[in-house]
């Protein structure tokens, strides 16, 4: 199963920081075998040339009925044409999709979802921007995953969910996948809202240990909560005493035990590799998914 392990990009931080490009590091992973890949929102990305166009992008917005947005985004990957006011910025953009041909590309950002928001307005716009964004990464497939880094203590559930329904409504024109990951609070927790607020979960394992080993709670409570139709995407790295490693080896999570629950109960989502950023992070990725192949068998 890990032979169609995708990546979350965020692990090309260090390499961007020290010069590469954005979409190198594209090619590069997709031509040894990492075919979907999460574009994470983060510093890493707002300095990187592919980052300075999704400003530009987001500045375009504006000028666009919503309409007229989405069919220039799927003109842009059907390679038929279309009538814009910015031919430069989406000239650039058809540049980065011929190179993103055959790769699954969705979308992630940090936002307080679990809290009511101060100002509905800036939310919701906030919300529509990254909707879009995430169809002009893959009109044919679009995702967005929103994680919360933010919120913690006692979670108001119903402005959470209200929150979740909300964003899900927005953009109906625009079809796509909505979800959540679990981050500070419990996975079963993170769970039970997203599938009462209308959104699909991503899973990371390895947000439920805490720094000693033990858990927020046991993983086992979760697999038996969750249903395979529930998850869009599961993440995958590995946490130790020293933090979050740069490899997926042996340490706090029981990667055979995810593959066997996901094998078993016949999982459709992709598996994303979310290692520590490194200078050589293809070389740890196939390292990874070596390891998770042999740990799978």
């Amino acid at each position: 199963m890990f032979e169609k392990l995708g990546i979350v990009t965020n692990i090309w931080a260090e390499e961007i920081a020290n010069g590469a490009r954005f979409d190198d590091l594209m090619v590069e992973f997709g031509a040894n075998g990492f075919k979907d890949m999460e574009v994470r929102e983060g510093d890493y990305l707002r300095n990187s040339e592919f980052g300075h166009l999704i400003q530009e992008f987001k500045a375009a917005m504006p000028a666009y009925t919503d309409t007229e947005f989405r069919t220039i985004c799927d003109a842009v990957w059907t390679e038929q044409p279309y009538q814009t006011q910015h031919v430069p910025l989406f000239e650039a953009i058809a540049v980065f999709t011929e190179k993103a041909s055959g790769l699954t590309l969705s979308y992630a950002m940090s936002h307080p979802w679990l809290s009511r928001a101060a100002d509905n307005k800036t939310d919701t716009q906030q919300i529509i921007k990254a909707k879009k964004l995430a169809y002009l990464l893959c009109p044919e497939r679009p995702r967005l995953r929103l994680v919360d880094l933010d919120t913690e203590g006692d979670i108001d559930a119903s402005a959470a969910i209200a929150n979740l329904k909300h964003y899900a409504a927005l953009l109906p024109e625009y079809p796509m996948v909505f979800a959540v990951e679990n981050a500070r609070q419990t996975a079963t927790l993170t769970l039970k809202l997203a599938v009462a607020g209308g959104a699909k979960l991503t899973y990371d394992e390895t947000n439920t240990y805490r720094a000693d080993g033990t858990t927020l709670r046991p993983p086992v409570e979760f697999w038996r909560a969750v249903e395979m139709t529930d998850l869009t995407s599961v993440h995958f790295k590995q946490k130790t005493e020293a933090g979050v490693l740069s490899e997926v080896g042996d340490g706090y999570v029981d990667f055979r035990a995810v593959a066997e629950h996901l094998k078993t109960r016949h999982y459709t989502g992709d598996l994303l590799l979310e290692n520590t950023p490194t200078v050589h992070s293809l070389r740890d990725a196939l390292r990874s998914r070596e390891y998770l192949c042999a740990v799978s068998a």
